[in-house]
């Protein structure tokens, strides 16, 4: 088990700029830097252990997925990002003209673009609207057709922070025999996730974010009953049963999810990923999100004196890793937010407000740092 305090001693970052972004992209630590380090050395003595060390952090990384999404590694498939893996869904169902998708009308556009790609072939593309930023199974239920074959839905807003009720969610699936996709970009490394429990036919993540692992990495989640479904769009020799039988072409696909992966692979991120979510396992993902959320409480606390509100006041099983907040005259938010970035901090500026998005890594100290620059804001004002 990792405390948090030697997690935060694993950061170059920590002590020198506070870093809050981690709804955009995380930052390294020293391990998960040596790790890609490591296996580089293999490429750059051409070591014979090149391949072989891929394949084995390969499937060393695919069970730690699996680990953190509550599921069993023949269940996950690599992905270079989310929107790859949501074109395996996309592209791999037997659609026909007139089905019916469901999506959220704020969506990332990786929740997005593979579905409307869909239109050519006749299928209809509809967005839900919620004028309080909750994106509930009601909203859903009440735009349900009877040609409704799926809803695909962000686990986390990355506008608002809002955190989906997916029990439910899955539960009006079934109910309509609709299939359920989530795009868990946002929550998977800082929310406690069980795909199993919670009745989910997909997911997807991309690793840059709160998996705080190298750009090129992430993976899928499907069910078994999915997959039979999905007819895979690209084939290549790594998603069949015998991937190194190199002459033998009319072998059967692999019977697991990684019948989807196609060939080589970024090894190095793989390498990377492979230590950063093993270090989030020893960290414990309920221990992370507590921490999380008492660090983004405090913010909230603290902007009273301030002159700065909390966008979005969500209850508190509908928050995230995520805090929207903005200055009282909105108007000046783009002001703040180079006037942070000029003082080394790193947030974004998103949607309604300024996005703080804080880490395992990440301290009440930091927190109190932050307040005391939105208060000096004011004061130079």
């Amino acid at each position: 088990m990792i405390t948090q305090p030697q997690f935060r001693d694993l950061f170059e970052v920590s002590g020198q700029r506070l870093f809050f972004n981690h709804a955009a992209y995380s930052p390294f630590s020293r391990p998960v830097v040596q790790a890609m380090n490591d296996y580089l050395d293999y490429r750059l003595q051409g070591s014979p252990q090149t391949w072989p060390a891929a394949v084995e952090r390969r499937e060393s990384l695919r069970s730690n997925y699996a680990r953190l999404v509550g599921s069993v590694p023949n269940r996950i498939a690599m992905m270079a990002n989310t929107v790859t893996g949501l074109n395996v869904l996309a592209s791999g169902l037997d659609w026909q003209a007139g089905d019916h998708i469901l999506l959220y009308s704020d969506e990332f556009p990786s929740n997005v673009m593979p579905f409307l790609n869909l239109r050519s072939r006749g299928v209809e593309v509809e967005f839900v609207k919620s004028a309080a930023a909750r994106v509930t199974a009601e909203l859903f239920e009440a735009a349900i057709k009877p040609a409704t074959r799926l809803i695909s839905v962000s686990s986390v807003q990355y506008l608002t922070g809002y955190q989906a009720d997916l029990t439910t969610l899955a539960q009006l699936c079934q109910a309509h025999n609709i299939l359920l996709s989530v795009d868990a970009i946002q929550s998977i490394g800082v929310l406690p996730t069980d795909v199993v429990a919670l009745g989910i036919d997909f997911l997807a993540a991309g690793g840059h974010k709160w998996l705080m692992s190298p750009l090129g990495t992430g993976f899928i989640y499907v069910t078994e009953a999915l997959q039979e479904r999905l007819k895979p769009a690209y084939r290549g020799y790594m998603g069949h049963v015998a991937p190194e039988s190199y002459g033998d072409f009319e072998q059967a696909l692999s019977p697991d999810a990684r019948r989807f992966e196609l060939g080589a692979f970024n090894a190095p991120g793989i390498a990377g990923a492979e230590k950063a979510t093993e270090l989030l396992l020893e960290c414990d993902p309920a221990s992370i999100f507590r921490h999380v959320r008492s660090l983004l409480d405090q913010f909230v606390w603290g902007l009273e004196e301030t002159g700065f509100v909390a966008v979005y006041d969500f209850a508190e099983s509908e928050s995230s890793g995520i805090q929207l907040f903005s200055h009282q005259d909105a108007n000046l938010n783009q002001q703040v937010f180079e006037y942070l970035t000029e003082a080394g901090v790193n947030l974004a500026l998103r949607g309604r407000g300024l996005r703080l998005a804080p880490h395992y890594h990440n301290n009440a100290a930091e927190i109190e740092q932050l307040l005391a620059l939105l208060r000096a804001f004011n004061t130079r004002q």
